[in-house]
């Protein structure tokens, strides 16, 4: 991933507007990106699916000094699902937590949640790995069919990796693969426009073949609907 961690706070944090305002996170995951965005001042509700991930969230926020701790709330929803009252001046969901749903309307309804929880003129980014050609399914397979039935498949199946230091390092499982093309399917039926379409954190444009996407989107005017 060109830009690496670094790159990928300072893509998020440059659609922040300077005016501040609530940031939304949807797959917030053990809370990385959120951690960097509050300490440059963000204020972050961060959302979750999974309870571990959450469990792992929280010890992150724990290690914040206490006055930005107030910065970060963390809570579990479904991200296909999720309304809240609040409207935030930009969502982002990172690290192919949009591949964390199983089928096409399910990705439609995550943008959906992002749409609705967007203000005049935010801005809604995510990034996202891209199958190989070889990994595509067909229009028929669901690639989530017959894997572990009796769980809910946006419940991620986590996997944890105990390293040297005597941490664990959970990874998420169970990502489908969404092609660009459904991608952009989703966002239009979602009501979102793409303004910028990249293959990493620095910028350079998308092109075919890329292995991953990120997108930057805003909600279409209803002029732009009709």
């Amino acid at each position: 991933m060109v830009g690496g961690a670094r790159g990928e706070v300072a893509r998020y944090a440059s659609l922040l507007p300077e005016s501040g305002g609530p940031v939304l996170v949807l797959g917030v995951a053990e809370g990385r990106l959120a951690e960097a965005l509050v300490r440059r001042g963000a204020l972050v509700t961060g959302v979750d699916p999974s309870p571990r991930m959450l469990a792992r969230a929280e010890e992150t926020r724990a290690t914040l000094p206490p006055e930005v701790q107030g910065r970060l709330q963390l809570m579990r929803a479904d991200l296909r699902s999720l309304r809240l009252s609040q409207r935030f001046v930009a969502v982002f969901a990172p690290r192919d937590a949009v591949a964390l749903v199983a089928t096409r309307p399910d990705l439609e309804a995550l943008f959906v949640t992002a749409r609705e929880h967007l203000g005049p003129g935010g801005s809604f980014a995510f990034d996202l790995s891209l199958p190989p050609p070889r990994w595509l399914f067909p229009e028929d397979v669901d690639p989530h069919e017959g894997v572990q039935p009796e769980r809910a498949v946006f419940t991620p199946h986590l996997h944890s990796r105990r390293t040297r230091q005597g941490h664990g390092d959970i990874h998420r499982l169970l990502l489908r693969h969404f092609t660009a093309g459904e991608v952009d399917h989703a966002l239009a039926a979602a009501g979102l426009e793409p303004l910028t379409r990249d293959r990493d954190f620095e910028g350079r444009p998308w092109e075919p073949g890329s292995d991953r996407i990120v997108v930057v989107a805003q909600a279409r005017t209803t002029a732009q609907r009709s």
